[in-house]
């Protein structure tokens, strides 16, 4: 079999050339011409030059084999960035600004990728870049809530929903019957209601005293509802702290909450007295009911 199909290639081969002899022997002369080795010298440069020069600029432009440690910005102001960033080779930017009491305005605090360090090795390419979180220049500013219009307020309690908001406090007492907050300061001057202040400051919670304050009756309020409750001992001039148990609470509950434990309660004070301008602890539930108060009439 093998025979035979090498005698037909054979014979093939003898008629490709006798029928295309003519154009044979110019095909031949072509290849050993001066035009045909100069296109194939040319041809065998640019197979070998084109891949060997193109891998040597993707090394350069890859920085091959070449690796920083990745420099730690976090405490660095925005204003030595730039300079620092140079001094390392890199570049950085600033992807997004945050509120921040821990840091000083204008500090990175978040950098991605993290600083290397011994037990967090860390690297990149020269020239690359690296993206950090900053402090925002402006700070936060809150409303000042009410504390000193119709529901007066203990300086405990005033203290308690500032440092809520985001402030600092400090106390300033003045001689008075109560120990209501009188006013709240800021830098020496007053503050009005809804005033924006930079989250953060310092606010003075003056307050009265609570000396000197004359003898009232103390009522027992357990079992009257938290707002008949506040407008009783109110009236006594005394100072009332409501504790609410439960959750999701809205402004209109207080009708619906009962008084279920008083401090001081009147049964424990000789006479039933106290001074005006004492505090007086309430512990008020939802679903309780609500004292008969024509029983005594």
């Amino acid at each position: 079999m093998l025979k035979f199909l090498s005698i037909g290639i054979i014979i093939v081969f003898i008629l490709v050339i006798v029928l295309f002899r003519k154009k044979i022997k110019p095909f031949f002369r072509f290849l050993g011409s001066k035009l045909f080795l100069i296109n194939l010298m040319l041809a065998l440069l640019a197979l070998f030059l084109i891949p060997y020069f193109t891998l040597r600029y993707l090394d350069t432009y890859t920085h091959h084999g070449v690796k920083l440690p990745v420099p730690n910005f976090i405490g660095t102001e925005v204003k030595q960035i730039e300079q620092f960033a140079a001094d390392n080779d890199v570049e950085v930017v600033i992807n997004d600004s945050v509120f921040s009491d821990k840091f000083p305005r204008g500090t990175v605090i978040r950098q991605d990728p993290m600083p290397n360090s011994k037990t967090y090795p860390s690297y990149v390419k020269p020239h690359r870049k690296i993206y950090v979180t900053i402090v925002k220049q402006a700070g936060e500013y809150k409303e000042i809530p009410d504390l000193t219009g119709d529901y007066r307020v203990s300086k405990k309690i005033a203290k308690v929903r500032l440092e809520m908001l985001g402030f600092k406090t400090r106390f300033e007492r003045k001689i008075s019957e109560n120990n209501y907050v009188i006013e709240l300061q800021y830098k020496n001057r007053k503050l009005k209601k809804g005033e924006k202040i930079l989250k953060g400051e310092t606010i003075t919670i003056v307050h009265g005293s609570g000396n000197g304050g004359a003898p009232v009756t103390l009522q027992n309020v357990v079992g009257k509802t938290a707002e008949n409750a506040r407008q009783l001992l109110g009236l006594s001039n005394l100072v009332v702290d409501i504790n609410y148990e439960g959750e999701n609470i809205t402004a209109q509950d207080s009708a619906n909450f009962v008084i279920t434990l008083q401090n001081p309660n009147p049964n424990s004070l000789p006479e039933s007295m106290v001074q005006s301008g004492t505090t007086i602890y309430l512990i008020a539930k939802k679903g309780v009911p609500i004292a008969d108060t024509t029983a005594n009439e």
